[in-house]
């Protein structure tokens, strides 16, 4: 989305550009909060920008800024359906949860945390982060801090962000606000690796602004930071590694489909490569989610705009896009002779969340795998008593269920995820009282293989 500058007369323009030159000579250049005790604002209060509000409310009180009501009135009640912050430190915590935008006028320090999706044709979607732009421009007091967080394709921040936030305040970057760069590492439903614990890069306008933000983001973070070059380059770290992880399972996938055409099950092959020092251990399965399944894309649309092809990254997302259409084509060969095909077959999957032990749906590969079950036939039911509906994301024709014995029994059963509560709700006998003998049993993580479950089901693991 651009902004439609307005074209004034020659005359107007020439005091104007007088204006302005007097103003370069006469504007002292903002100076900086103390990071200590800066007030920090963060817009978005999902898995990135909740944490990091009650970190940053210890040392002053903080705003967070939704335009989510639902989200708030959960949040003031101590309610995070993200489960990353408990219900007593979202009650105990100085901050103003709000709707409000002009709440943001009285923050020293703004943190955009909003999503950067794609769209439907895998096309960079930046709707989210021209409005928070928007937002910061039309609020944000003189000499405030503006930094962030969502991941971006290099430029973005500069090119994109910045120029809305300018047109929106009437304030130029040096001379009214600072801006920065601090892209999120927060890796959901991980116990042992908190905000705290993750280093942390940053990266200001200016050399003093990146001081400012090692100093700030001190506050919250205990593993240190790095500080990077530049804003270019902080954003450029962050969409890499999440498509260093991206290529790396599309690797596997591929092995996990050539390796079961070969009669050999890529998870032995894995724990043989293992024995070497130097193997990186990653394993197939479904890649979705908010950022791994998504950031490639915006590198891809980064060389489009550059006349690179980038043909390793749109390869790699091809083959983790393929992969739940390789695993219902896997379940089909599975099934009995005497029941061949997946038409009117109950197929009961288990997981519909995008990550283990984790509520969030959001472009979880579950869904394209029900979406291709359906499409053959199947009467598909799925289970999954962690995952927090809060929009659709596909799936047609599943039935969603709280109780999976009451539908059964099944023809066939999909295990996407290692839940720790399918774990301890589903021992061998639990499992085999769900499916007909010699059912097929896709258990994508290794879940449930004993004996007893494999004495009992048509199992397979990649």
């Amino acid at each position: 989305m651009g902004v439609q500058a307005n074209i004034a007369p020659p005359a107007e323009r020439a005091g104007e550009a007088q204006l302005q030159s007097i103003r370069l000579v006469t504007a002292e250049p903002p100076g900086f909060p103390a990071p200590a005790t800066a007030r920090v604002a963060v817009i978005g209060l999902g898995y990135v920008g909740l944490p990091l509000t009650l970190g940053f409310a210890k040392g002053s009180p903080a705003i967070g800024f939704e335009i989510n009501a639902q989200k708030v009135s959960e949040l003031e009640q101590g309610f995070d359906m993200t489960g990353e912050v408990s219900g007593v430190d979202l009650k105990s915590a100085a901050v103003a949860f709000t709707t409000n935008p002009a709440m943001l006028a009285a923050a020293d320090v703004i943190i955009v945390c909003v999503p950067t999706p794609v769209n439907s044709h895998n096309r960079p979607d930046y709707g989210p982060l021209v409005a928070a732009s928007r937002t910061i421009g039309t609020h944000m007091k003189r000499g405030a801090v503006v930094v962030f967080e969502s991941t971006v394709d290099p430029g973005t921040t500069e090119d994109r962000c910045l120029p809305v936030i300018e047109a929106h305040s009437g304030m130029k970057l040096g001379l009214d606000f600072h801006l920065g760069y601090s892209p999120e590492r927060i890796n959901p439903a991980d116990p042992t690796r908190k905000l705290a614990d993750i280093k942390k890069i940053v990266a200001g306008s200016t050399p003093a602004c990146t001081d400012f933000l090692e100093a700030l983001y001190g506050r919250v973070i205990k593993a240190g930071l790095f500080k990077a070059a530049s804003i270019r380059v902080a954003e450029a770290a962050k969409i890499l590694e999440n498509t260093q992880r991206d290529i790396n399972i599309a690797l596997m996938n591929q092995m996990m489909m050539l390796f079961d055409k070969m009669g050999i099950r890529s998870s032995d092959v894995i724990s043989a490569a293992g024995s070497k020092w130097n193997f990186h251990h990653y394993r197939p399965g479904l890649v979705g989610g908010h950022c791994i399944a998504v950031d490639p894309y915006y590198l891809v649309d980064a060389g489009r705009r550059h006349g690179l092809s980038m043909e390793l990254l749109s390869s790699a997302r091809q083959v983790n896009e393929q992969t739940p259409h390789f695993l219902v084509e896997k379940l089909e060969e599975l099934m009995p002779p005497a029941r061949h095909g997946l038409h009117c077959k109950k197929v009961l999957v288990l997981g519909r969340s995008f990550k283990e032990d984790c509520p969030d749906t959001r472009n979880s590969k579950a869904f394209p795998l029900m979406d291709a079950l359906w499409m053959r036939g199947a009467n598909v039911f799925n289970f999954d008593p962690i995952a927090y509906d809060d929009h659709f994301e596909g799936g047609r024709g599943a039935k969603l269920i709280d109780d999976p014995g009451a539908e059964g029994p099944y023809d066939a059963v999909i295990v996407t995820l290692a839940h720790g509560c399918f774990r301890e709700q589903f021992d061998a006998d639990a499992l085999k009282a769900l499916a007909h003998k010699h059912a097929p049993l896709i258990d994508l993580r290794g879940n449930f293989e004993s004996a007893a479950v494999t004495d009992w089901f048509n199992y397979w693991r990649p």
